[in-house]
């Protein structure tokens, strides 16, 4: 080919050292064929109707090509490359409608000779910093002109060639980063294998220490020079070895994973419960050439299990006893308070008419503090029971659960006068049997607490979020001091008299436990005259969660 006439030769552009560190930088130059660069190509053939289309990338003495379309090579010179000029004035397309007309280009040998460009089209592609790094660019070998459609896709195709680039350098950096961080990993594990807590080796085919770690020398209380390069007979007794290293370490050495508890007599130390694993070792061919000693030492963990059996076994011992008690107070406690009840009515309906005032007085107090004692016993093993009861979460249906409780109440709802009101609730996860209890107890305690000459009315409502449902039971009763709130779910606590209000003062504290064991918390509101709102909060099951977790005191 001729020479480049001086005229075709373009001026190097004023930040030229900066473009060039750019493509350094972005590590594209001379890089291997990918198909998004190559889907660019075309597009901007079939963009401009032209038979050729490149991806030319300026370098200090070529311009190489990443993509090209109907154009054999992969770079040519820079003198007399269109492209050097294209990149001049990065902010528009560089067009040359007929490069024979065109002063820059009629004598460049591209033109006069193979392959006799006429039309050139070259859109440069920019950093975000400024930099044309080449362009994207169309080229025929008749004369033809762009619309300015055609010029603004162009402009595209070049934005897009920049933020590939930048893309695949951002990758690079990333995979580079990734590649320092497995070596300092791999550094990491050679200083861990180095100081590790176990005790490790490396011994040969021939039954001799290659290396170990410190550790290893510390629980035998030996120097590195005593143990490396010398066969293991010297540091164990010959019945140690045969008997117990010698089969394992020979199955790791045929290719097993051998692992096993064993008692091993350290100096100082004495007998220690070991853990070994044998692992066999390979070279670069997959050849064994030996076997990965790794002793862990778990004295201490077999002294816990130790302790943890006893403990088992004496919580096991006193589940015993109280599954004993509560039967104990069930039968034998029970069948005496029957009879005290029993006979105190059969007493009062049969003599009543002989007695005096004061004996039926009497009598009647018999009778009443028999009934109580019953209701406590009942209430007493309905909470011990709870601290062994487990839950087994199932969907409960909290509407069908308060339709239960009504009709239970329905007597109590028809002596008072009063109503049960039950708005939208919810499907949890829990035992449906407790939850039952807790909504009777506290329904129960809205139709009882009442003021004096007025019918009780008890709502049910729930308000729930990703996390809780509030289930809230809302009175409009005699209310509850604010300095008795924090006390009220306490066993046993009562704040009002028996002659007024009967109850044992458990059933709220049941109801507490009952909410802790399906892992929510029971909450209350009050005002004395204004009534009361408890609220049973209850987890809302995650999406990633098959059932609700279960509980259970031990």
């Amino acid at each position: 080919m001729s020479p480049v006439p001086d005229a075709a030769i373009a001026t190097r552009p004023a930040n030229e050292a900066e473009r060039l560190a750019a493509l350094t930088h972005l590590e594209i130059l001379d890089s291997l064929p990918q198909q998004a660069f190559d889907d660019i190509t075309a597009l901007a053939s079939a963009l401009c109707g032209t038979p050729i289309a490149r991806i030319s990338l300026v370098d200090a003495d070529r311009v190489w090509f990443k993509s090209r379309v109907g154009f054999a090579y992969s770079q040519v010179g820079r003198e007399g490359a269109f492209c050097a000029h294209a990149i001049l004035d990065p902010d528009r397309v560089m067009v040359v409608e007929d490069a024979r007309l065109d002063a820059r280009f009629a004598g460049n040998p591209l033109v006069t000779q193979s392959p006799a460009v006429r039309f050139y089209a070259g859109a440069p592609v920019v950093t975000a910093g400024g930099l044309a790094l080449g362009t994207v660019c169309a080229i025929d070998t008749v004369p033809r002109s762009l619309n300015p459609t055609q010029l603004a896709a162009m402009q595209a195709l070049a934005r897009l060639v920049v933020n590939l680039i930048e893309r695949e350098q951002h990758l690079r950096e990333e995979a580079r980063s990734a590649s320092e961080l497995a070596q300092r990993r791999n550094q990491y594990l050679v200083a861990v294998a180095t100081e590790a807590l176990d005790l490790k080796a490396f011994v040969d085919r021939d039954y001799v220490y290659r290396y170990v770690n410190q550790i290893y020398l510390d629980y035998w209380q030996l120097g590195r020079g005593a143990v490396e390069g010398r066969p293991i007979t010297e540091i164990m007794d010959a019945e140690t070895f045969g008997d117990l290293v010698k089969p394992h370490l020979d199955a790791a050495l045929a290719g097993q994973v051998v692992c096993f508890e064993a008692t091993l007599n350290f100096p100082l130390r004495g007998t220690t419960h070991v853990e070994l694993t044998y692992l066999p070792a390979r070279d670069a061919t997959g050849t064994i050439i030996g076997a990965v000693v790794r002793v862990h030492d778990i004295q201490k963990l077999k002294e816990r299990e130790q302790v943890l059996r006893s403990t088992v076994a004496l919580l096991e011992s006193k589940a015993l006893s109280q599954q004993k008690f509560i039967h104990m107070v069930s039968h034998d406690l029970r069948e005496p308070l029957n009879s005290i009840v029993n006979f105190s009515s059969v007493l009062a309906d049969e003599l009543g008419p002989d007695l005096s005032a004061q004996a039926r007085r009497y009598l009647d107090f018999v009778r009443s503090g028999g009934e109580r004692m019953k209701l406590l016993l009942d209430d007493l093993i309905g909470f011990v029971r709870l601290e062994i009861h487990a839950i087994e979460p199932r969907p409960v249906d909290m509407t069908r659960i308060t339709q239960l409780v009504r009709d239970d109440l329905a007597l109590a709802i028809s002596r008072t006068g009063g109503r049960v009101e039950c708005g939208s609730l919810p499907v949890v996860q829990g035992d449906e049997s407790l939850l039952r209890i807790v909504v009777q107890n506290l329904v129960a305690n809205g139709l009882k607490f009442v003021r004096p000459g007025t019918a009780p009315v008890v709502r049910i409502s729930c308000s729930s979020n990703q996390l809780w449902h509030e289930i809230s039971v809302r009175d409009e009763g005699i209310g509850i001091p604010l300095s008795q709130l924090e006390n009220i779910f306490d066993m046993f606590k009562r704040l009002n008299s028996r002659k007024e209000y009967d109850g044992t003062g458990l059933g709220l504290s049941i109801c507490r436990r009952i909410a802790e064991l399906h892992a929510g918390r029971i909450s209350a509101t009050s005002a004395p005259g204004l009534g009361s709102c408890f609220s049973l909060y209850l987890p809302v099951m995650q999406p990633h969660q098959t059932t609700a977790p279960a509980h259970a005191l031990h």
